[in-house]
C-alpha cells in the first residue's frame, strides 16, 4: 500500500515531468515556499519519477509498477553482490534477500536509493579498473541525489572498504579513492546545478536545504527512546545484537586478518553505520536498518563465516526476516483482501470538477486518482505547523524573494478526502470525533477493525474505505459540483459538525 509520503515524493516528478517546473504546491502546509520549489531534498528522485510518470502517465498502477520494478532490481543486485562478489551460498543469499523483501516504502525514494547503492558497490572494482571505479563513483553520487541517507551510508561503506583493502598498496588506494569521491561529487555537483539552472532556483534551494537541516534535520537526529517495546524488537534485536555486536566483534578479532572479506565487510558496514547514525539516528535505527544494503552484505558473509557452527548461522537471519515481515505485517495481511477493486469503487464516489476555484486535501492513498495539479494539498500534513516555522527561519535577506506573491497562510481546502488507512494510522480521526467546519460522509465499515486468523488487528478492515468532507461555510455540500457523494446515502451516516 502506499506510504503516507507518496503524495509529497510524487506531486514534483509529475509537475516536472508536464509543466516542467519542480514544486510541490501539496505541501504548502509544510513549506509555503514549496509552491515556487521544492529543494529540501535533492532532485534525483524527481528527476527519475518524472521520466517513468513522462512514459507511464500518473495513476496507482503506473507509480505501483515503478515501486515493484525498482525492488525487484535491488533484490537481483544483491542476489548477486552476495553470491558472485563474496561466495555466499544459496540459502543464506535466500534468507538475506527474505530480511529485506517486504520493505517496499512505495511512493518514498528509500527503495531506488537503496538500490544505486547496491550498483554502486557492484561497481566497485576488486582489482584496478579505471572505468568500473569511475562508474561506480558516478552511482554514488546517484545514491546521494536520490536520498541522502542512503547517500551518506554508501559514501562511507564503499570508502571505508576500498581503504581496508590491503590487497594494494596504500598509496593506490589513497589515488583510487580520490578518484572515486572526485567522479561521485562531479556527477552530484553537476546535475544539482543543471536542475537549478534550468529551474532558476539557486536561492530558493539553498534557502529550504539549509532551514530543512536546521529543523527537520534536528528531529531526525534525535536519539530515540530505546528501552520501549517496539524499540527494542525493532532496533535492538534485528539491529544492534544481530548486526553491530558481530561486526563490532569480527573487525576487533580478526583486525590483523587484512586480507578476510569478512573483516573488510564488517569494517565498511561500521563505517556506514557510523556515519549514518552520526546525521539520522532516529530513521536508521527504526526502519532503514533493514533496508541498508551494508548490514544485508555483512550479515551474509558473517552467515556463510565456516567457524560459525552450522545451527548457528543461519539463526539471525531466520530471525532478522520474522521480525521484517511482522514489521511490515499490513501488507501481508491484505494479501487475501481485493484492495484494488476496493479502492476503485471507493474513488468512484467522489467526482471533483476541474475548476480552479477549490482546493482538495487528498491523503496518499488516493492522491494518483484524485490528484488536480496545483490544487491538491497532502491531507497529511494539513495539522503540522512546520510552515509557519520554515518560514520565520528564512534569512530575512531572502524572505522576499521566496515569499513574494505567495498568500501568508496555506490555503485552506473545501474538500477532504482520506482513507481508513490514514486516518487510522495517523490517529486524527474516531468515530466520536467531529470534523469541525465540515460535512462528512463514510460507509458504516469506516471504523471496523481488522479480523483475520483468529485476532483482531490494529489495522482498518477496509484500508481503502473513505471519508470525504466539503466545507460547510463555503457552501459546499453532497451532489455539488465540488463532491459527489450520490453512492453513499443508502448506507452511508451523515454528519455535520459543530
Amino acid at each position: 500500500m502506499p506510504h503516507q509520503d507518496l503524495n509529497f515524493f510524487t506531486e514534483p516528478g509529475y509537475l516536472l515531468a508536464n509543466y516542467g517546473k519542480l514544486a510541490d504546491p501539496g505541501g504548502q502546509y509544510y513549506n509555503l515556499a514549496y509552491q515556487k520549489g521544492v529543494y529540501n531534498y535533492p532532485p534525483g528522485y524527481f528527476l527519475i519519477l518524472a521520466a517513468w510518470i513522462k512514459a507511464f502517465g500518473l495513476s496507482p498502477d503506473s507509480l505501483l509498477g515503478y515501486t515493484h520494478t525498482i525492488h525487484v532490481v535491488f533484490l537481483l543486485g544483491l542476489w548477486a553482490l552476495l553470491r558472485f562478489r563474496y561466495s555466499c551460498s544459496k540459502v543464506v543469499s535466500s534468507l538475506v534477500l527474505l530480511s529485506v523483501f517486504p520493505f517496499f516504502h512505495h511512493g518514498r525514494p528509500d527503495l531506488t536509493g537503496a538500490l544505486w547503492s547496491v550498483i554502486a558497490w557492484l561497481a566497485l572494482p576488486d582489482a584496478p579498473d579505471m572505468g568500473r571505479l569511475i562508474l561506480s563513483g558516478c552511482c554514488t553520487g546517484a545514491t546521494m541525489l536520490v536520498s541522502p541517507a542512503f547517500g551518506v551510508g554508501t559514501f562511507a561503506t564503499l570508502a571505508a572498504l576500498m581503504m581496508v583493502d590491503s590487497r594494494v598498496s596504500l598509496r593506490l588506494r589513497c589515488r583510487s579513492l580520490v578518484i572515486w569521491l572526485a567522479s561521485a561529487g562531479l556527477l552530484f555537483a553537476g546535475v544539482v546545478a543543471i536542475v537549478l539552472s534550468s529551474q532558476h532556483s539557486w536561492v530558493i534551494a539553498y534557502v529550504e536545504f539549509t532551514t530543512n537541516i536546521g529543523i527537520r534535520g534536528r528531529e531526525v537526529n534525535a536519539w530515540p527512546h530505546m528501552w520501549t517495546v517496539f524499540s527494542i524488537v525493532f532496533s535492538v534485536i534485528p539491529f544492534v545484537l544481530i548486526a553491530l555486536v558481530p561486526a563490532c566483534y569480527i573487525a576487533l578479532t580478526m583486525w590483523r586478518d587484512r586480507p578476510s572479506a569478512l573483516r573488510n565487510v564488517s569494517l565498511a558496514f561500521l563505517g556506514g553505520a557510523i556515519a549514518w547514525l552520526v546525521l539520522n539516528k532516529a530513521q536508521l535505527l527504526f526502519e532503514y536498518h533493514f533496508m541498508f544494503p551494508a548490514k544485508s552484505v555483512f550479515l551474509g558473509v558473517f552467515s556463510s563465516w565456516p567457524k560459525l557452527p552450522s545451527r548457528v548461522r543461519l539463526a539471525p537471519l531466520v530471525l532478522l526476516a520474522l521480525i521484517g515481515w511482522y514489521y511490515q505485517k499490513a501488507d501481508l495481511l491484505y494479501l487475501m483482501s481485493p484492495l484494488r477493486v476496493e479502492a476503485h469503487g471507493y474513488a468512484k464516489t467522489v467526482h471533483l470538477a476541474n475548476d480552479n476555484t477549490s482546493e482538495v486535501a487528498v491523503d496518499s492513498m488516493y492522491f494518483a486518482q484524485l490528484y488536480r495539479p496545483w490544487h491538491t494539498l497532502d491531507y497529511e500534513t494539513l495539522d503540522l505547523a512546520y510552515w509557519s516555522a520554515y518560514a520565520s527561519a528564512i534569512p530575512p535577506r531572502f524572505r522576499g524573494e521566496l515569499l513574494s506573491g505567495l498568500p501568508e497562510t496555506p490555503a485552506a481546502p473545501s474538500i477532504l478526502v482520506a482513507s481508513a488507512s490514514t486516518i487510522m494510522e495517523l490517529r486524527l480521526l474516531d468515530a466520536d470525533v467531529d470534523v469541525r467546519g465540515f460535512r462528512c460522509a463514510y460507509p458504516p465499515e469506516f471504523f471496523d477493525h481488522l479480523r483475520l486468523l483468529g485476532h483482531t488487528w490494529n489495522l482498518p478492515a477496509h484500508p481503502y474505505a473513505m471519508i470525504a468532507c466539503s466545507s460547510s461555510t463555503q457552501g459546499g455540500g453532497y451532489g455539488d459540483k465540488r463532491l459527489s457523494a450520490s453512492s453513499y446515502p443508502e448506507h452511508a451516516r451523515t454528519r455535520i459538525a459543530a
